[in-house]
């Protein structure tokens, strides 16, 4: 490994339940499997909630990415966050579009995050600079684990149209994310 925080990264990684540490090389973004992923699909979820966690998911990931652009030492993080910044800016702004196409109308959610993904931030914040990469990697893990199954299952079985678009769009979006950490964890992505 050449970054001991990466190093560090790849071992936690490997002690995270669910995390599937092999992939195929082959999987397409959109095409990745729930052992691809690490997660299942969230099925069931009614079309306010499904806005509502969305909006949260991309909200964390925007202010944590923040965070790791000033408080991130490596390249590969900084990369990262600058390309989740883009693309969850990007989500957002597509799931908001489709809110007034979405029957009965769902309102804009509230712009705040939720507890958990406020606790997630303060971590950040308050991380020793020496451990702050593992620990972004970590969380960034996690949160697009939790964001495929939400996407993935509102793609499959969401009621709403509009939003069933929205989450078909941002499944491979999501995908893409987890490929560039999991490459990130062997050490393949120094400098994205």
């Amino acid at each position: 490994m050449r970054h001991p925080i990466i190093a560090a990264f790849v071992l936690s990684a490997l002690t995270i339940p669910g995390i599937v540490q092999a992939q195929s090389p082959a999987a397409a973004p959109g095409m990745m499997s729930p052992a691809d992923i690490g997660a299942s699909p969230l099925t069931g979820t009614p079309p306010q909630s499904y806005v509502a966690w969305a909006a949260d998911g991309d909200m964390y990931e925007i202010q944590s990415s923040k965070l790791a652009l000033t408080k991130g030492k490596s390249a590969a993080v900084k990369n990262h966050a600058r390309e989740m910044i883009a693309d969850h800016t990007m989500t957002t702004k597509t799931l908001m579009a489709a809110l007034p196409k979405t029957s009965p109308r769902i309102a804009k959610p509230a712009m705040t995050l939720s507890a958990d993904n406020e606790a997630m931030i303060a971590q950040l914040k308050q991380a020793p600079a020496d451990q702050f990469d593992a620990m972004y990697l970590q969380q960034q893990m996690a949160a697009h684990q939790k964001a495929w199954a939400l996407h993935k299952g509102f793609a499959t079985d969401g009621t709403d149209p509009a939003l069933q678009q929205v989450a078909t769009s941002a499944v491979p979006i999501i995908e893409k994310h987890l490929q560039h950490l999991k490459a990130i964890a062997a050490g393949g992505m120094s400098g994205m």
